[in-house]
């Protein structure tokens, strides 16, 4: 059975983003799976590193994917050439976009269409936003095609995220070891929750747990974790595995980087050993765990 795993945060700067692109990169290149990843987040961040995205010329400091290179203006006249996950959200065709890593495909955000999904009036969510994305992923071609499916989110608890939360089979909250981080772990402890209570017992969502990131070898930082391992209602969740504060995580993401991706470092090589450890965790419980 396909896995559905949804990086998901109450706020940015938690390293959701680059979480997502070292899963779906390790899956692809490590793994060897097929990989799909999909971009909810408006600032489409996570497409911007597999694709060309352009600025929307209708919408200021929006971004859209650019043309899909299977694209023929000569015979599309229905298609504008362009496709996101977005899509979904309007009755349009979704088309994935290769990538030049084998095995990995995305369908990339669409930053105007993303912010008027989640704006839609509370009557209007439940079936246009909070439940598209699951019907969408549950068509037999798109799990027949795929072993794993990646979803990055936004940063907040709004109808995109709630979306992939209703569609994920498995969950991973990345977490700063710093006190509004740690505070707002609670709120996406109670989404996955609150999902499992709704669903039936066959097909519970699983919490692959909490992923200490961007850790810092200063005694605030281990003060936090420590008590993050401690807290009541919390503690059974930190995943066993910490991703520390390393300039390689930012670098390897620029556009010119050489290597492209973490797992094209030296087996040795310290980052990728640790992001490797993580990634390794996290599949195998996503595929021992539902």
């Amino acid at each position: 059975m396909t896995k559905i795993i949804v990086n998901a945060t109450h706020k940015g700067g938690e390293g959701k983003t680059t979480n997502s692109i070292m899963l779906a990169e390790y899956s692809a290149l490590i793994k060897g799976l097929k990989t799909l990843i999909i971009d909810m987040d408006p600032q489409a961040n996570f497409s911007g590193r597999y694709i060309s995205m352009e600025y929307d010329p209708a919408y200021r400091g929006g971004k859209i994917p650019a043309l899909h290179p299977d694209f023929e203006p000569e015979t599309d006249s229905e298609w504008d050439g362009r496709s996101s996950i977005a899509n979904i959200f309007y009755g349009e065709e979704v088309i994935p976009y290769p990538t030049a890593i084998p095995n990995l495909e995305l369908l990339p955000a669409h930053s105007h269409k993303l912010q008027e999904a989640e704006a839609v009036t509370k009557n209007e969510v439940l079936e246009k936003v909070h439940l598209q994305l699951r019907r969408f992923l549950e068509l037999p071609d798109v799990r027949g095609s795929y072993d794993v499916i990646i979803i990055d989110t936004p940063p907040s608890k709004g109808p995109l995220t709630i979306a992939a939360i209703k569609a994920a089979s498995h969950i991973v909250i990345p977490a700063q070891m710093e006190q509004f981080s740690i505070e707002g772990i609670y709120g996406m402890l109670q989404l996955w929750k609150q999902e499992s209570y709704y669903r039936a017992k066959e097909n519970q969502i699983d919490l692959i747990g909490i992923l200490p990131n961007q850790v810092r070898d200063i005694k605030l930082h281990k003060q936090f974790l420590e008590g993050l391992k401690l807290m009541k209602g919390v503690s059974d969740y930190v995943m066993p595995r910490v991703i520390k504060k390393r300039a390689i995580y930012t670098e390897i993401l620029v556009e010119d980087a050489n290597p492209k991706s973490i797992f094209e470092l030296p087996k040795t090589n310290v980052a990728r050993l640790e992001y490797e450890a993580a990634c390794l965790y996290i599949m195998e419980r996503a595929f021992t765990h539902g």
